[in-house]
C-alpha cells in the first residue's frame, strides 16, 4: 500500500506537467494577425508612434500583456517587436473574427495624416467616397483607418466618413467671406437744377 501511495504523485506529475505547459502556450505561443493589416506600436496606445505594420495571418508571439487589453508581441517570421490590441489576435489560424468595418469618405478631400493631428504629415488624399478600413478610434477622437486603394494607414477626423456611400459630398465647414460692399455711386442733380458753371 505504501508503495502505490508513493507511485500515485509519480504518475501524477506528468499530467500536471503537461497541463502547465499547455497553459503556458495559451498564453506565450504563437497568435496570428486577425485584421487585414494592423500597426506595431512603440507603447500600449493609439497614439504611440508606429514600429511596423503586421497583416492578416501573421504569426506573432506574445511576450507580455496588460489589464488594458493590449500585448507586446514578437513578429516571427521577421524582425520586429511592438504592441497591438489583443482582441486583433488569434490562437488559431483558422479562427477569423468578423472584419474591420468599411467607411467611405463623405466629403469632396480628405488628408490622410500619419498622427491624430491637423498640423501632422500627410500621407495621402482621399477622395470622395473613398473606402476606407476602420481600425479604431484613438484618445484624442481621431480614427485609425486603412486606404483600402493603396494600403496606406493614417488618421482622419472621424466626421468625414459614413459607413455607406453617401450621394454627394458633404460641404466643409469654412467660414463665409465677408460680402463686399457696393461701389459709391455719383449723385446726379436733380431735374429742372442749373447746371454748375464751367470753369473757362
Amino acid at each position: 500500500m505504501e508503495l502505490r501511495k508513493g507511485m500515485v504523485p509519480l504518475w501524477l506529475s506528468p499530467l500536471l506537467l503537461v497541463l502547465a505547459v499547455t497553459l503556458l502556450q495559451a498564453y506565450s505561443g504563437h497568435y496570428y494577425v486577425i485584421p487585414t493589416s494592423a500597426p506595431l506600436r512603440e507603447h500600449a496606445s493609439h497614439n504611440a508612434d508606429v514600429l511596423l505594420t503586421v497583416y492578416q495571418g501573421d504569426r506573432v508571439e506574445i511576450l507580455e500583456r496588460t489589464g488594458g487589453g493590449w500585448s507586446r508581441v514578437r513578429v516571427a517570421d521577421r524582425a520586429g517587436m511592438g504592441w497591438i490590441p489583443s482582441d486583433w489576435l488569434s490562437y488559431s489560424p483558422d479562427l477569423r473574427a468578423k472584419p474591420m468595418p468599411t467607411y467611405y469618405v463623405n466629403t469632396g478631400s480628405l488628408a490622410l495624416h500619419d498622427a491624430p493631428n491637423p498640423r501632422a504629415g500627410v500621407i495621402t488624399t482621399l477622395r470622395f467616397n473613398d473606402p476606407v478600413e476602420m481600425l479604431g478610434v484613438g484618445a484624442s477622437s481621431w480614427a485609425q483607418v486603412r486606404d483600402l486603394r493603396s494600403n496606406r494607414v493614417g488618421w482622419v477626423p472621424p466626421r468625414y466618413l459614413s459607413p455607406t456611400p453617401a450621394g454627394q459630398p458633404k460641404s466643409s465647414r469654412r467660414g463665409r467671406a465677408p460680402a463686399r460692399k457696393p461701389a459709391p455711386q455719383k449723385e446726379e442733380p436733380p431735374a429742372g437744377a442749373p447746371a454748375s458753371p464751367r470753369a473757362m
